[in-house]
Formats: structure tokens, C-alpha cells, sequence
């Protein structure tokens, strides 16, 4: 038995046989997108991992559990613990050894154990972000006291809009700074997520919109024959066609897309149109926010929470400050803002680490913390121009 590894069978719920399809989701909860149907009694699936209901959904008083499955046609994804029968050795996962098949929900099990697929990409509820990067797991020690940042330079510091190559520059600087988070390639692609499709260089969602513009775009303005192909799926990507995710064809035509500097620019666009500019307009530039460092660490927030979180009103909750209410005129300057606002995102990443058991979110909030600290205000970075992001050296003085 120790060998027989632990699969599961789609149980349904036996008192109910007018149901006969479940379904499989994105992620451990229901308020993860549906990828697709399995139906019931459909035997013999490799279990990938356990976790507990995110939300902490229950029963009677017993929280339900998710098991990620692999399905006979390759294909991956979530099923709750009271539509399942599962048997074999189930010890890594935290249920022991199971000789028969047995419901898994009447099952106890250790919730300290929870692997960690190689591989696999940060998954969160629908509604709950816009953009999430998919960072490697990597364990960081918790974070140390933060000193405090070296001043802000008084008036005549430069500002970001000073003149249009100023802003351009801070532009890029901060572009290359998150795609280094988010993947770095225009051609970076995944489908693992409640995104259903990820793409490019800012992992632009199909679940989101923000892909459809890309392709859109693309398709508009490029007259290649890989833009040919892809104008066919335009219907479907529209309509956000779930069963796209797995479409191998469209993600290799993705892929040679990329290497079109039409693409590249319609992916730059887009970040510029849809992320970059709404933040100055609605969350800079009311704060009279003024850094190259500030710019570039509140674009990185809005393509990895989203334009419009929590994070800046939770600074100025923090701070006693009115809502958007102008730095430097309010009594708070915008260091001490700064380094609130980075010290408030780091404690949200490591909570997000700790609930989704994904340490390699923690990096991003350290990276921030640690730049504020430094003193960096108009990111000029080492000697060289660059900053060090996880090991890829990224250029933002000359980007």
C-alpha cells in the first residue's frame, strides 16, 4: 500500500443523482473560476497536493478540503473534498495510508502538511486582483527592522514630469523593474491561474480584459501571418473562452507574436494606457507624489494588486492622513509616506505567503523595503545604473 500513490474518484453527491458533473476550479475555494467539468465516478486521478478551503468554508464544523487532480487529458485543477473518494498512500498529503476507497470528507487530515508542486503558479480568487506574478518559492527570513530612509531632497528634488525625457525614463525604469517580478519576456506565457490565460511581459489576463486589448490590438495593426491566425480566435477571446487555456495552438502563436516588435509595442501601450498613466492621474499625482522611487514602486503595486487596492489608503489610514489629501501640505513628507506604504505591502505579501504556503512572494516586499531604506529616491541604482532583482540585473538609470 506504502507505494500505491493516492488517487481520487469524482463521488458527486450520492443522494443527489440528477447532478452528474462536478465542478473543477482554479483554485482551493469556490470563489476560484470554474476551468471545466469532470463527471462523476470518473476514476483513478493522481492527486497533486492538499490544501485547506482559503476561505474556511465548513461543514458542521469541519473545514472543507481541496485536492488539485491531474486529469487523464493533462489537464489540472481543484475539486472540493466532499465530492471525493480517494485511496492509496496518502501520507504527504497529510492523510496516512487509505486502503479502500473512502469519502474524503469524512476523512481528518494534518493541514501542517500541504508540498508544494514544482513549478506551480500563484493562484488567487477571482475578484481579488487583477494582475498576481508567479514568483519562484523562495524562503526568506522574516523581515528585519527597517531603518529609516535617507531625506527625501528638499525642494527642487527632480520630479518625474520635469521634462518629457525625465518622465520617459522614470516610465521605463519602472516597466523594467516589474517585469522582472512578472517574468520579464514579452513572450512569457502560463494558464494555471484564475487568469486563464497570462501573457507578456506583464502577464496581461484573459479573465481581466487586459489580454483581449493586446490581442486586439495586435491584430489590428500587424499584417504577418501569425496575426492572421490569431484574428480567428478573436470570437473566442472575446467571449473568454475558457476551453482556450488549454489550446496549445493559440499559445504557440502567442509566443511567435512576441518576437513581432508590433507586439512589443501594443504590450507596452497597453501597461502605459491601462496601468501606468491611470496610476499618476489618479493615485500620484492628488498625493503630489513626486520620486522616481515612488512612481516605480506604485505602478509594480497596481500590476501585482491591481490600480485601484488597498495599500495607499491603508498609508494614510495608518498616517491620520485625509484621503489623497496633498504631501508635505498635509505635515506628512512623502519618505515617511513612502516607507509606510512599502512597509505596509511587505506585511501584506508575507500574510499572502503564509495563507497561499507560497514564500516566494515575500522577495517583492523586501525588494521595496530595502530600496526605501537605501536612500534611492531617484532610482539611479549602482554604479553601473542597475538594481539587483532577485539575481537579474536590471538597468534603470540609462533603461
Amino acid at each position: 500500500m506504502s507505494n500505491a500513490p493516492l488517487t481520487a474518484i469524482i463521488r458527486g453527491i450520492p443522494e443527489s443523482p440528477a447532478i452528474t458533473e462536478i465542478n473543477i476550479r482554479a483554485g482551493a475555494g469556490t470563489s476560484y473560476a470554474v476551468l471545466f467539468k469532470a463527471p462523476v465516478r470518473l476514476a483513478n486521478l493522481g492527486v497533486l497536493e492538499a490544501r485547506r478551503d482559503e476561505t474556511g468554508n465548513h461543514l458542521q464544523g469541519k473545514v472543507y478540503q481541496w485536492l488539485r487532480l491531474a486529469f487523464p487529458d493533462g489537464r489540472e485543477g481543484w475539486a472540493r473534498d466532499d465530492l471525493l473518494e480517494i485511496q492509496g498512500d496518502g501520507t504527504r498529503y497529510g492523510y496516512g495510508l487509505i486502503a479502500a476507497p473512502t469519502f474524503a470528507f469524512a476523512l481528518t487530515r494534518d493541514e501542517s502538511v500541504s508540498p508544494l508542486a514544482a513549478g506551480q503558479h500563484i493562484v488567487a480568487p477571482v475578484g481579488q486582483r487583477e494582475e498576481i506574478p508567479s514568483p519562484a518559492p523562495v524562503i526568506t527570513p522574516a523581515p528585519a527592522p527597517v531603518p529609516a530612509p535617507a531625506p527625501v531632497p528638499a525642494p527642487g528634488v527632480p520630479t518625474p514630469a520635469a521634462t518629457p525625457a525625465a518622465a520617459d525614463r522614470v516610465q521605463k525604469a519602472a516597466f523594467n523593474i516589474t517585469s522582472a517580478f512578472e517574468g520579464g519576456g514579452y513572450a512569457t506565457y502560463q494558464n494555471y491561474d484564475s487568469g486563464i490565460i497570462s501573457y507578456g511581459r506583464f502577464q496581461f489576463t484573459l479573465a481581466a480584459g487586459s489580454f483581449i486589448t493586446v490581442v486586439k490590438l495586435f491584430t489590428e495593426r500587424s499584417t504577418s501571418p501569425v496575426a492572421e491566425q490569431l484574428r480567428a480566435y478573436l470570437p473566442r477571446i472575446t467571449a473568454r473562452d475558457e476551453s482556450l487555456r488549454g489550446d496549445m495552438n493559440l499559445k504557440a502563436l502567442l509566443v511567435q507574436a512576441a518576437q513581432e516588435k508590433i507586439m512589443q509595442d501594443v504590450q507596452d501601450e497597453v501597461a502605459v494606457e491601462g496601468f501606468y498613466k491611470p496610476v499618476v492621474e489618479l493615485s500620484i499625482a492628488p498625493r503630489n507624489i513626486q520620486t522616481p522611487l515612488a512612481y516605480a514602486l506604485i505602478f509594480d503595486m497596481a500590476i501585482q494588486h491591481g490600480r485601484f487596492n488597498h495599500l495607499l489608503p491603508k498609508t494614510e489610514e495608518t498616517l491620520g492622513l485625509p484621503s489623497k489629501s496633498r504631501l508635505v501640505e498635509n505635515g506628512v513628507s512623502e519618505q515617511t509616506f513612502i516607507q509606510t506604504l512599502a512597509r505596509l505591502r511587505q506585511e501584506n505579501l508575507y500574510a499572502l505567503a503564509v495563507k497561499l504556503n507560497l514564500p516566494g512572494m515575500r522577495p517583492r516586499g523586501d525588494f521595496w523595503v530595502n530600496l526605501v531604506a537605501s536612500g534611492d529616491w531617484q532610482l539611479q541604482g549602482d554604479a553601473n545604473g542597475n538594481l539587483n532583482i532577485n539575481g537579474k540585473i536590471v538597468q534603470v538609470r540609462n533603461p
